[in-house]
């Protein structure tokens, strides 16, 4: 690509000032990169974590849902589930290096309704409540690490494009007109030196008599 810019050493002062804006544009980015992946790395461990704790406690909640259909809770598990109110996700939301995502996540629960059945009913119900916690802050982290992955790589890109190849275009292309500009003023100079200017007669100081 090439760059245009204004003729003469107004051109110079041009590309001088847009190479300087573009180096600091490239150590902003470079930045930004380390903090993103840094963030992402954090992120990435908590989503693993709460996907082992999801897992581990819908294993829990299923475990005890069997325990209480072996022993006849089938109808009060019916109706738990009928008797259940809506659970309402609640989440913190954070921003880092202009990128948004939830930093915490809670989940409102419903009152355990009062059924009768035994304690592995019970059970049940209280490692499927915890089961939907633990889902509701899974999902956050993977929110969290998909925002935070997404911009990353758009910060690597932009990175790219500035550091690889408009600092380069812009430091050669001002290094040609550095060149040109010290072989025109070389010239003007041997100009001088080879024809310098006569005195105009009409404009001369008469010699004194």
């Amino acid at each position: 690509m090439r760059i245009r810019y204004p003729p003469g050493r107004s051109g110079r002062l041009w590309l001088m000032d847009r190479l300087a804006v573009a180096e600091r544009a490239a150590s902003i980015l470079h930045r930004k990169q380390l903090v993103l992946r840094h963030e992402e790395r954090r992120l990435t461990a908590l989503a693993e974590r709460t996907a082992t704790a999801w897992t581990t406690a819908v294993r829990d909640a299923q475990t005890w849902q069997l325990r209480a259909m072996i022993l006849g809770d089938r109808s009060g598990l019916q109706a738990a589930a009928s008797a259940s109110s809506p659970a309402v996700a609640r989440l913190t939301w954070r921003t880092e290096m202009g990128v948004e995502f939830p930093s915490e996540a809670s989940c409102e629960l419903p009152t355990t309704p009062s059924i009768a059945g035994s304690t592995a009913l019970a059970a049940a119900a209280a490692a499927y409540r915890h089961a939907l916690q633990a889902a509701v802050e899974h999902a956050a982290a993977t929110t969290a690490v998909a925002r935070v992955s997404t911009e990353l790589t758009l910060t690597q890109r932009r990175l790219r494009a500035v550091r690889d190849r408009w600092i380069p275009e812009l430091r050669t292309t001002l290094g040609e007109l550095e060149l040109r500009l010290d072989e025109h003023e070389r010239e003007e100079l041997t100009r001088t030196r080879l024809h310098p200017t006569i005195p105009d007669p009409a404009h001369s100081t008469p010699e004194p008599r």
